[in-house]
């Protein structure tokens, strides 16, 4: 059996109350998990420097979140496809968090002069909207939501993701090219 029938056997025995079942799940994919933060990060922040957060924090509060009460996961699929979301949320705190912090914090600074100048000011388009969008997509279709997680986030090749999604390669590259036009234009009107 492999490695991959061998997570879902795992994810099963945790469904039926096995309590270790899930930590040997965690310490099978801990690796990819901190592999997923550490390009999410880069993509989002532009590299790791000067970053107060290291990527195998972001495992550890992404377990954290799914430890207290694990969803009953189908398969490998539906864990990292839940554990990417579980994991975009994190670093979307933590963008929100840092920003508050450079900006001062609880603390709100208005003066009469920057009033105008804020109301000329397009919003950025940052990480909390690709995560809206993603979710947005998700909503609208759940597998090329999917493909778009596993080819951004995880650097999986077209063919391993079709494999992954028990979907032909043409369908993969056919919700592939549709997910990037669509978040293109999500993305340029948010």
């Amino acid at each position: 059996m492999g490695e991959r029938g061998e997570i879902t056997r795992l994810f099963e025995s945790a469904a039926r109350g096995d309590d270790t079942a899930f930590e040997q799940v965690v310490e099978r994919v801990f690796g990819e998990l901190e592999k997923l933060a550490r390009r999410q990060m880069r993509d989002r922040f532009g590299g790791l420097e000067g970053l107060t957060l290291e990527p195998k924090a972001i495992v550890n509060e992404t377990l954290m979140k799914l430890l207290p009460r694990p969803p009953r996961f189908v398969n490998r699929r539906h864990f990292f496809a839940f554990a990417s979301k579980v994991m975009r949320r994190v670093l979307s705190d933590y963008q929100r968090a840092r920003g508050r912090a450079r900006r001062g914090g609880a603390v709100l600074r208005v003066t009469l002069s920057d009033l105008g100048a804020a109301a000329s000011t397009p919003p950025e388009t940052g990480a909390v909207q690709v995560g809206e969008v993603l979710d947005h997509l998700e909503e609208l279709d759940s597998r090329k939501c999917e493909v778009v997680q596993l080819k951004v986030f995880w650097g999986l090749e077209m063919t391993e993701i079709a494999e992954t999604l028990e979907v032909s390669l043409s369908t993969v590259e056919r919700d592939w090219r549709f997910s990037r036009a669509w978040l293109a234009r999500e993305l340029a009107l948010a």
